[in-house]
């Protein structure tokens, strides 16, 4: 059990956050994603323990309630829509070199 338990706890913060962000290709949102999940476990399990009160239970339980939120934000922020990032404009790009190479 507790062998599902740890690729459980990181694998769902990962998806949650990566819901979060739309905007991200996706590659990006795994990887913040990962990044994310990773820290959610390691500051539930130091918080767990800073104050005493560590269990495998309480820390699924605490990581389940950070998804959870995490859930209803991105319920109550609607679909929106994905960033846009403009496009390279490569002939503007090519004059703004030009100056390089003018003897």
């Amino acid at each position: 059990m507790n062998a599902l338990l740890i690729p459980l706890m990181l694998v769902v913060p990962a998806l949650c956050i990566a819901w979060l962000l739309p905007g991200l290709d996706p590659l990006g949102r795994a990887m913040v994603g990962a990044a994310g999940s990773l820290s959610l476990f390691l500051l539930t399990a130091q918080t767990m323990l800073v104050f005493q009160v560590w269990s495998p239970a309480g820390g699924a339980a605490a990581v389940g309630a950070a998804c959870l939120l995490m859930a209803v934000v991105r319920l109550v922020r609607g679909t929106g829509r994905p960033a846009v990032v403009p496009a390279a404009r490569e002939q503007a790009d090519a004059e703004d070199e030009d100056w390089l190479f003018d003897e």
